[in-house]
């Protein structure tokens, strides 16, 4: 033979060769290498870079294919039963049954990235969003970021990311092509390219219908940003290490040499491990991070599925990040059908073989024939589609110990819930962290991982149960369009399962177009009024609007210590409190922190003077005040009382409006340009003991006018009545005798009405009637104070605005107030106001919840977010579950509820998420400032507080406060009391 025929056969195998070194030597090997024997490569040539071509908000563009993707929105599923759970575990094969119908042997990826607890995007986001916030919020907010990530209080929360391949780059250059190259970016050696628009035009087409599927297939969605894309690039390539912070995303997308300076990425790869180093950028410090795949090789035939076996599940509750890839490719009907009968038929050639040789066949070889039997059945008499997919799992730790750990903890995970086999291929982590990224992966030639791919059923992505979360709270919606709505408020604390944070806030509810309301509902004690009072004091500095209807007086005392410290101990402070001269020039008692106080306003009806809550003087107009004191009046009365009197009662305000049209319409007579204002200053308002007056006059005339008896036994009774309830130490407030300036807080932060010593509103007694009359005056009162702002900002809108009620269930507990609070559920959002409905009974709240039609039928809740807390009894905790869309029936909610400890609610959040949150009370100060324990407060609240919030204390550092005030007071005198850790050192509340 000639040598020379061998030449050409001889270069294909130096090729072949070349190329597997190239693979091994630079890609897949070198665990022995030193820092010393590599070249810096600048800049890097196209082959060594991540192919990431282009980018925007609806596409990008790895290598040569065209790629769209979503986020799918997740259901939280600590209280849901494996049951419940079974719709949530269809979802996602639900979805790719739509897809497969529509879309011929389409490839997806189905992602499930770990988003890490960095809070300092979400600071500034709520900062820059609040309406007037001062210097302390800003601090906080900043600062409860800090305190949150720094002391590893969260753990991850993970995205479920739907990728799927739309089109490809049409190959060569000039007019047909869809790119032409540009000149290579001067700072990273790429070149860069120019996308035809039309043809963009087309793969954005294509995108918007696999949208169309998911949303058609009944799967919540969200779009995938490119800022998102680089996200995830970046999250899979940078391990444990922080993720740099890009900064704004313009809109211009980007090319490849933008991707470039996103996504730099160079890692020694080590037989079993990439080694990736990161300088920061602050400090220099040269920062290492150890990748390593796993991929799942081993696979049982069938899963039964079971939510205590859901590997998804159990991944996300690990103390360690983990990628999950799992990518493939969907098989029509007849293609899924003909792979089952070639692997039946491969199978059953097996078992012959095997029986000719007269060896023993394997149980495992039997089972697995009688399953490719049934699959092949099953296909004849139900065509259904399959894939071929790749399962990939990515892990990383500071150090190759740790790494070695976690990998073994995750082999062990699947052996034991799935009897599955998971690997770490060795030679090949450069190619399967391709495959991780998203995009099209690994498409070289070698094929080393092939091998890797299983042909499954689509019910195999249910099982894992990877769109359950551990999630609740606030979150931004945004549409298709990239307009976002809502936000993440204030942190409120953690989630007991999982460790992810909790925000909170009641405007964001209604910028997503929900109700005004917000319940927290539980048993004295359990933690309640702490979350009010934080968000109470958070959002009033955020620049909200806010009124505290306060029967407690806990609002207050938190008030009046962060105002004046540990004056609030004195016993002389409270008595001047009363009196109003708190930071009056000569008194005694001025303000450590003199802006927080000048934002405050304290009313307290029962001991300030009387008539300060006479609905003709606070009310808007006199017309309006008329309607409210004529409720107030039979209210307090009761309904028989009321029968019997009201006619005369109606008359006399009658009388009294008429009278004082006319005053109005005289003024304006003689003044035609007078104003609202004027009109105030210069006409005297009727009061409502004016109106009684005018009964009990009328008595007086006809009582020996020789008017028939049973007119004058009405009259009497009517003037008794209402000459008792002038008299009534508590109904005074009602009554003015002379028209004063009205209650008016001036627009300040805070408005803090007080009702301490007000009876209890229960029951049929006089008494109780009084207090219910009260409570209604007040509420109606606060919510005046928030309806009647006219501060709108061009760009803000209307100034957000909260009123709060304690004791809610006081008010539900009559028809006027339940008609009360549905009225200020229903309009409040239109001007930008919320409610917080404080009880320990759910029963009336959730009757006017259910009762309202008009909601039901626009699918919102008035009611759009609940705090539950601890429960006694079985029959409170049956009637909050309503709230929390349960059934009262349900059991095992009612010993979650009864079983919760101090600090410890189950939220129900605006997207109907159920999870257990811890709250944190974050500062010493604020927990100073709602101690209520009389056998703590004093402790508490002797270390003033400092006006600078920098200077606040966390509240792990309580216990040593106090222990050392305690120290110092009784150094001289006896051993002080043990210290209650628990009572106040948990940083929960």
């Amino acid at each position: 033979m000639n040598p020379f025929y061998l030449l050409p056969i001889l270069a294909l195998v130096v090729v072949g060769i070349g190329a597997v070194a190239i693979f091994v030597f630079n890609l897949g090997g070198g665990d022995d290498k030193t820092g010393r024997e590599k070249k810096a490569k600048e800049p890097r040539t196209e082959r060594e870079r991540l192919p990431y071509r282009y980018g925007d908000d609806i596409i990008f563009v790895w290598g040569k294919s065209v790629w769209t993707g979503f986020f799918v929105t997740t259901t939280t599923d600590e209280h849901i039963s494996s049951d419940e759970l079974i719709p949530e575990a269809l979802k996602l094969p639900n979805l790719l049954h739509q897809i497969a119908r529509e879309f011929h042997r389409p490839q997806f990826q189905l992602m499930l990235v770990p988003r890490r607890p960095d809070l300092s995007g979400w600071s500034l986001d709520l900062v820059g969003r609040s309406w007037r916030p001062t210097d302390n919020y800003r601090k906080l907010i900043r600062r409860e970021a800090d305190r949150a990530t720094s002391q590893d209080r969260l753990g991850a929360q993970y995205d479920v990311v739907f990728l799927m391949r739309v089109g490809q780059l049409a190959d060569g250059r000039g007019g047909g092509s869809a790119v032409v190259s540009a000149i290579a970016d001067q700072a990273t050696g790429v070149h860069d390219e120019y996308f035809d628009p039309s043809v963009v035009a087309e793969w954005h087409e294509r995108a918007d219908e696999v949208y169309a599927v998911a949303v058609d297939s009944g799967v919540g969605t969200q779009p995938l940003m490119r800022r998102d894309l680089v996200r995830i690039i970046r999250t899979c390539l940078f391990g444990h290490l922080p993720i740099p912070d890009e900064g704004a995303v313009d809109r211009r997308p980007w090319g490849a040499h933008e991707f470039e300076l996103a996504a730099d990425f160079r890692a020694p790869n080590h037989k079993s491990r990439l080694e990736v180093s990161v300088i920061d950028d602050d400090t220099g410090e040269d920062q290492k991070t150890y990748l390593t795949t796993l991929v799942a090789t081993g696979w049982p035939d069938a899963i039964r599925f079971a939510k205590t076996r859901a590997w998804g599940r159990i991944l996300k509750r690990l103390d360690f990040p983990v990628v999950v890839s799992w990518r493939g490719i969907l098989l029509p009907p007849e293609e899924f059908r003909d792979r089952g009968k070639k692997i039946r038929d491969n199978l059953e050639d097996e078992a012959r073989d095997m029986d000719r040789a007269s060896a023993r066949i394997d149980s495992l070889l039997v089972e697995q024939v009688e399953r490719a039997n049934h699959l092949v059945d099953e296909q004849d008499s139900r065509p259904f589609p399959g894939m071929e997919s790749q399962l990939l799992l990515t892990i990383s730790a500071p150090t190759t110990e740790e790494l070695e750990n976690r990998r073994k903890r995750i082999e062990r995970l699947f052996a034991k819930t799935l009897d599955a086999t998971v690997l770490r291929p060795k030679r090949l982590q450069y190619r399967l962290l391709y495959n991780v990224l998203p995009g099209d992966g690994d498409r070289s030639p070698i094929g080393r991982i092939a091998p890797f791919r299983r042909l499954q059923e689509l019910d195999q992505l249910g099982v894992a149960l990877l769109t359950t979360a551990t999630q609740v709270g606030d979150r931004a919606v945004v549409g298709r369009d990239g307009i976002a709505k809502g936000w993440e408020g204030m942190l409120v604390g953690r989630t007991r399962d999982g460790h992810n944070p909790v925000h909170y806030s009641a405007h964001s509810a209604i910028a997503r177009e929900n109700g005004a309301g917000v319940v927290l509902v539980g048993a004295s004690g359990g933690g309640k009024t702490t979350l009010a009072l934080k968000v109470f004091h958070y959002e009033s500095e955020a620049g909200v609007r806010c009124v505290f209807i306060d029967p407690k007086i806990d609002a207050a005392r938190m008030a009046y210590f962060l105002a004046f410290g540990s004056q609030v101990l004195d016993s002389e402070f409270m008595r001047h409190a009363g009196e109003g001269c708190l930071g009056e020039p000569g008194c005694p008692f001025q303000p450590v922190n003199e802006a927080y106080w000048r934002e405050t306003e304290i009313i307290d009806p029962l001991r300030g003077r009387a008539g300060n809550l006479d609905p003709l003087l606070t009310a808007a107009t006199v017309t309006e005040g008329r309607m409210h004191a004529q409720a107030m009046l039979e209210i307090f009365l009761g309904d028989v009382a009321w029968s019997r009197i009201s006619g005369y009662v109606v008359e006399a305000f009658s009388r009294m409006v008429n009278e004082y049209d006319r005053e109005v319409a005289a003024f304006r007579s003689s003044h035609p340009n007078a104003t609202r204002e004027d009109i105030e200053r210069n006409v005297t308002r009727p009061t409502t003991w004016n109106v009684l007056q005018l009964v009990v006059e009328e008595f007086d005339r006809v009582k020996d006018a020789g008017v028939a008896d049973t007119e004058v036994r009405d009259l009497r009774f009517a003037a008794a009545v209402l000459e008792d309830l002038r008299k009534n130490p508590y109904a005074r407030v009602a009554f003015a005798r002379e028209a004063t300036a009205a209650v008016d807080d001036a627009g300040k932060r805070r408005t803090i009405i007080t009702l301490r010593g007000l009876p209890r509103a229960h029951g049929n007694s006089s008494s109780a009637n009084i207090a219910r009359g009260i409570i209604y005056l007040v509420t109606r009162l606060g919510f005046q104070m928030l309806e009647e702002t006219t501060e709108r900002d061009p760009v803000k809108g209307w100034r957000p605005q909260l009123l709060f009620v304690d004791e809610a269930y006081s008010v539900a507990s009559t028809g006027e107030g339940r008609d009360l609070i549905s009225f200020v559920l229903k309009q409040g959002r239109a001007f930008n106001i919320g409610i917080v409905l404080i009880t320990q009974q759910a029963g009336d709240l959730a009757r006017i919840e259910s009762e309202d039609v008009d909601a039901k039928a626009a699918g919102t809740n008035q009611i759009h977010t609940v705090f539950a807390f601890r429960h006694h009894s079985d029959a409170d905790a049956a009637q909050t579950l309503p709230l929390l869309n349960r059934s009262p029936a349900e059991r095992s909610m009612i010993e979650t509820l009864k079983s919760l400890r101090d600090g410890e609610c189950v939220m129900r959040d605006v997207d109907a998420e159920l999870a257990s949150v811890e709250v944190d009370r974050a500062f010493f100060e604020f927990a100073a400032a709602i101690q209520s324990n009389p056998h703590l407060e004093a402790r508490f609240k002797s270390i003033d507080p400092s006006p600078d919030v920098d200077d606040w204390r966390t509240v792990e550092e309580a216990s040593t406060l106090v222990e050392e005030v305690m120290t110092a007071a009784t150094a001289t005198t006896t051993t002080p009391e043990p210290v209650d850790d628990d009572a106040f050192a948990r940083p929960m509340v």
